[in-house]
């Protein structure tokens, strides 16, 4: 939800507006420019190239033929979000590790969507394929895996770096004063200068269905991304059993567990980290993921959880707080 900020607005600046669909989802993005050049044909490019790098839904991509174990080099995109990756699984001790793509695959919520009932054995085998200390990024830019069975999933960091490529690819057009949003991940740029407000972004209730959306707060904030991620939609009931599994799979343990966290919105300087780490509390659980916010207070962060009572409750850090309004 967008309302827009400012100060001196030339007479020939205005609002244009792009939308289209990209990475199995839409896009949205909002600019202020006193131009009539439609950029459309040059966002859907740059989807287009980062769809080729890492889309496991596409099987000439890098990410399709480096999973089928063929020897590919990588390009910059690649790169970017593989180093990002590295950097997100170090902090969280392995909770966050995108090769859990074989656990995605094997619990259905891959590209297949072929919906299994995984016993303990199957999982511990599949365990064995998981862990970003079994693949390194060579200096001739190549991925070695320790085995080849081993499968990437950039999906739960990969939105976020497509709204970082594009919003510096509105800077480089001397853009400075957007909204772009991929998937629901969004980064803020300068203000709406031209109804002299603050760019506006509402966090819905997640404890609501999808077609009785409400928010539960909004914020503002400037030259940030911030990316929510949630266990409240994406969940597969098995028909026989009644037993929810969820798509945030701890690559540690490998189940597919719903926890006591329905959700995590995360604010912070890129859009590609707010992704990552959103996704990374997903799998760390409510009160793992404070204990971790003690120790980055760079991250604004807001989780809304239940309680043992079932109640619905929130955290924000200091950080979080100081931007809702």
């Amino acid at each position: 939800m967008l309302i827009a900020v400012a100060s001196c607005v030339s007479p020939t600046e205005k609002i244009q507006t792009i939308r289209g669909e990209a990475q199995g989802s839409t896009y949205g993005i909002k600019y202020i420019s006193n131009s009539d050049k439609n950029l459309q044909q040059s966002v859907d490019s740059i989807l287009e190239v980062i769809d080729l790098s890492m889309s496991t839904y596409r099987p000439e991509s890098i990410i399709s033929k480096i999973n089928r174990g063929e020897r590919v080099q990588i390009d910059n995109h690649f790169e970017n979000v593989f180093k990002a990756s590295q950097t997100i699984w170090k902090q969280s001790d392995g909770m966050f590790d995108p090769t859990v793509g074989i656990l995605v695959n094997a619990w259905g919520f891959g590209a297949n969507k072929n919906q299994n009932n995984l016993t303990q054995t199957q999982i511990d085998s599949l365990k064995n394929f998981v862990g970003f200390n079994k693949v390194r990024l060579t200096d001739e830019k190549f991925i070695e895996k320790e085995n080849p069975a081993i499968f990437f999933d950039f999906n739960a960091i990969a939105q976020g770096y497509t709204v970082d490529v594009i919003a510096d690819f509105l800077k480089s057009k001397g853009i400075t004063n957007f909204v772009v949003e991929v998937g629901g991940e969004i980064y803020l740029s300068g203000k709406n200068t031209i109804d002299d407000k603050k760019w506006t972004i509402g966090i819905e209730d997640p404890t609501l269905p999808s077609d009785k959306r409400e928010l539960m707060t909004t914020v503002q904030f400037e030259n940030q991304g911030l990316a929510t991620s949630g266990n409240y939609r994406k969940i597969r009931t098995d028909s026989l059993t009644g037993e929810k599994f969820v798509h945030s799979i701890n690559p540690k343990t490998g189940l597919a567990k719903q926890s006591n966290l329905l959700s995590a919105t995360v604010i912070t300087d890129s859009a590609m980290y707010a992704d990552g780490y959103a996704t990374m509390f997903m799998v760390l659980g409510t009160e793992a993921s404070k204990a971790f916010l003690e120790n980055h207070p760079e991250l604004n962060v807001l989780l809304i959880y239940n309680n043992e009572n079932n109640e619905v409750l929130t955290f924000a850090t200091k950080g979080f707080q100081d931007l809702q309004n």
